[in-house]
């Protein structure tokens, strides 16, 4: 009996689940309930916020596996100078093998040469340099020939105009007189300079030449005899210099002469330092007297009326140097250098192929100003040579007052 009732509860339960799965088979689960496909989106189209176990991962910025590297896989020298990306520093860049050397022997001039202390000196952060030049100069003759006659001339102060261009430790700058450019004459006037200057040595090329514009200042017993101070044009003077300076800093790593006259680094703290070099100057100045006022031929006391200084000069320098920091934005330079050596005379000269005793001069003096990659800078320079022979002396000298001013970029 017992069994019997236990046989028709069992019959009774699996009944009603057999009908309740029907009703359910027939009717569908709610949304939240149903099962679905897991779609799989690209990463770049993911802007939301999806939820992790330990947090919230923001998915606004592209996501980077780990198998590409930021980093420009492929190292080679000419793509990567086409993409911009080239350092001559970049010790993993692959450089063919010749230009490799001529970069290895880059890197280690630039350790040996360039290296500074940074409590003194640091670099600009920059590569190139432009600037637009105002140069005002002239050139100055004293010349003494016998006890009874000398002379003083210098041309007139011309105005120039120019700019200068800087790469890294090379710089050229070319500039002409534009006093007489705007009036419509003559460009009497040029001048062009180049260098190359880094933390341990500095080499500074020059050009000037000059074809008239003198002006007589002292003649011989003229002055005496007039008693007052005269000013007379005199067209018989031509003069062309060319030559260079080179110079070794020996406390390099603390003193900057380019912070000074070539804007390549910052002077932090006051600082000189003795220097020593050598310099060579080709000279080519002409005197005709034949071209001389009528009031002055009297006064003349020489018996040639025709004059050439055509000669080589070498000459062993050695000086001091000295920056000043006056401020955050403020260096002050003053630089003088003296000169010993010898002329080597052309053929064509007063002392023909005569080699003589020579004594040279650089007296140069800074003020710059700093501002972020702006500069700007007020120089003065005086470079002078002397000729000595038995009969004749000739110490003339170019003087030049330049403001400038430019951006590094």
């Amino acid at each position: 009996m017992l069994e019997a009732r236990l046989m028709k509860r069992c019959a009774l339960s699996f009944f009603m689940v057999f009908t309740t799965l029907l009703v359910v088979a027939q009717n569908p689960l709610p949304d939240e309930l149903c099962w679905r496909p897991i779609e799989t989106v690209p990463v770049d189209q993911i802007d939301s916020v999806i939820p992790l176990s330990h947090g919230l991962l923001k998915c606004d910025e592209p996501v980077v596996s780990d198998s590409v590297s930021m980093k420009d896989a492929n190292r080679n020298w000419w793509h990567l100078f086409k993409k911009g990306q080239l350092s001559m520093s970049d010790t993993t860049v692959k450089w063919p093998k010749f230009l490799g050397f001529c970069v290895d022997i880059y890197n280690w001039a630039d350790r040996v040469f360039s290296s500074t202390d940074h409590d003194y000196v640091v670099g600009t952060g920059k590569k190139w340099r432009a600037r637009i030049i105002n140069d005002n100069w002239t050139d100055s003759y004293y010349m003494k020939i016998s006890k009874d006659f000398n002379s003083i001339m210098s041309g007139d102060l011309h105005i120039l105009a120019g700019a200068s261009l800087q790469y890294m430790a090379v710089s050229y700058t070319y500039s002409l007189d534009i006093s007489h450019l705007i009036s419509g004459g003559t460009i009497n006037y040029k001048k062009q300079e180049f260098g190359f200057n880094c933390a341990r040595f500095s080499i500074d090329g020059y050009y000037y030449s000059n074809d008239g514009g003198t002006y007589i200042r002292t003649f011989g017993d003229y002055r005496k005899n007039n008693r007052k101070h005269f000013r007379i044009p005199f067209s018989g003077v031509t003069m062309s210099t060319l030559g260079f300076d080179g110079y070794y800093f020996f406390n390099g790593y603390k003193y900057s002469q380019g912070a000074a006259y070539n804007f390549s680094k910052l002077q932090k703290k006051s600082q000189g330092c003795i220097m020593a070099g050598f310099s060579y100057c080709y000279q080519d100045i002409s005197m005709d007297f034949n071209q001389l006022p009528p009031k002055l031929l009297p006064f003349i006391g020489i018996d040639k009326m025709d004059l050439r200084f055509h000669y080589n000069d070498y000459n062993l320098l050695v000086g001091y140097g000295y920056n000043c920091v006056m401020g955050k934005h403020w260096l002050y330079n003053i630089t003088a250098i003296p000169g010993v050596g010898f002329n080597h005379c052309y053929q064509d000269s007063e002392q023909s192929s005569a080699k003589l005793l020579s004594l040279s001069g650089r007296v140069m003096t800074s003020f710059t100003y700093n501002s972020g990659n702006l500069f700007a800078g007020l120089q003065g320079r005086l470079r002078g040579n002397w000729y000595q022979s038995n009969s004749t002396s000739l110490f003339n000298t170019v003087e030049s007052f330049t403001f400038s001013a430019g951006y590094r970029f």
